[in-house]
């Protein structure tokens, strides 16, 4: 288990099964944490829309928040592609990785998805010990982005 102040996961996914089995892996292993589901990329963007200015307001306060957008790559509607592309300019919100899951090995999709700044790319795993994979990742960003925030931190303190 990791020691976390504050990990939220935006779980966004249509499979209800694979919802599931990433939430039962993440809440084994992760404490605490708040794990948001959601079936669509409109989900996800009118979420994040609505919270926009909070989120920002949280990183100017300095809470020790770390959000992890766990991002299914073929969903109905909008695609995982897609869905990053309709949330544009995330600049205010730089602490926010992205893991893509996919079924797909294609390397185009990976190429593409690595051009609209995602974190990690991973081929969702077929049993549920494949999940702690992704909880793997999820630790993974989480260390990555509080790395990131002191740097920036420390570059700030000296302007």
């Amino acid at each position: 288990m990791i020691n976390t102040l504050s990990l939220r996961v935006l779980l966004v996914d249509d499979d209800p099964d694979d919802r599931q089995l990433i939430r039962w892996a993440l809440t084994s292993a992760i404490e605490p944490i708040v794990i948001e589901e959601m079936t669509t990329g409109q989900e996800l963007i009118d979420w994040l829309t609505q919270r926009r200015k909070l989120l920002a307001e949280q990183l100017l306060a300095d809470a020790i928040l770390v959000t992890v957008i766990l991002l299914d790559m073929h969903m109905p509607q909008l695609t995982g592609l897609e869905t990053l592309q309709s949330l544009g300019d995330m600049s205010e919100l730089p602490y926010m990785p992205v893991v893509m899951l996919t079924a797909s090995m294609s390397d185009q999709l990976k190429h593409q998805a690595y051009q609209q700044g995602i974190h990690l790319y991973m081929i969702k795993p077929s049993g549920a010990n494949g999940f702690y994979r992704v909880v793997e990742a999820i630790k993974l960003c989480y260390r990555d982005t509080l790395r990131q925030r002191e740097r920036d931190k420390l570059a700030n303190d000296f302007h």
